[in-house]
């Protein structure tokens, strides 16, 4: 079991806690707590986004809002995202991703560290995205150089198929009707080389222009916590911005 990441922040008076971990079989879990009350706790094998949301019989459930615990698709803890509101309305914009406040990941964990590594070296974090893109297109074509210099060497194994005698059906012959289509003139115009280039090569350049857009998006989101968490601490207005 993995060690347990957490979060915590005083939010209009009250001590907010989220822990989170990955439990046996790759099990994401996160539990939230308001000044020391257990308030929701989420687990699920297969999800990245867990959502920890009051009951609705709870004193506060007008007003305690909801959590957001989201993993990496490596089952790595990667941040808790507070919302505010009532219950509902606040589980309706974790869902959707509006708005939120993240919480401050405990000093020296691999989240605080993640932020501070965002938070400082922006061009860093999005050539190591970029990094990612790359190699989502270079390591398949390694691997398919591989798979055929390996079959060219020592071949493919030599399996003896049963031989299935099929029935051999005599199909109707349909006289389709004969269409004689008008010519159409459509003028004689090639695309720039560099369109056609492009084209052959998009699906290269995918996977490296979502790694760089998401990169620019993270460093943009830390941004705009890092100004939400100082309005807040100085009194300011409510958490709104970008939680994804």
């Amino acid at each position: 079991m993995a060690e347990t990441q957490v979060y915590e922040m005083e939010i209009d008076g009250r001590e907010h806690r989220v822990e989170t971990s990955v439990g046996d079989g790759w099990r994401n879990e996160a539990t939230w707590w308001v000044d020391g009350e257990e308030i929701a706790t989420a687990t699920s094998r297969v999800e990245d986004n867990l959502y920890l949301v009051v009951s609705e019989d709870h004193e506060l459930a007008a007003s305690l809002g909801a959590v957001r615990a989201r993993f990496t698709g490596l089952s790595k803890p990667l941040r808790a995202t507070w919302f505010e509101g009532e219950r509902r309305t606040a589980e309706a914009a974790a869902r959707i991703g509006v708005g939120g406040l993240d919480l401050v990941p405990e000093p020296g964990s691999p989240a605080a560290l993640r932020e501070e590594r965002v938070r400082l070296r922006p061009g860093r974090h999005a050539s190591l995205h970029v990094a990612k893109g790359v190699a989502n297109v270079v390591v398949p074509i390694l691997i398919g150089i591989v798979f055929f210099w390996l079959v060219r060497r020592f071949g493919l194994p030599s399996i003896p198929w049963p031989s299935i005698p099929l029935p051999d059906v005599d199909l109707p012959s349909i006289p389709w009707p004969s269409i004689d289509l008008p010519a159409v003139p459509w003028p004689d115009w090639e695309l720039p080389g560099w369109v056609r280039w492009a084209l052959d090569h998009v699906k290269y350049m995918v996977p490296i222009i979502i790694g760089l857009a998401l990169a620019r998006s993270e460093v943009r989101r830390r941004r705009q916590q890092d100004e939400l968490r100082a309005r807040r601490a100085a009194g300011g207005p409510s958490a709104r911005g970008d939680g994804r």
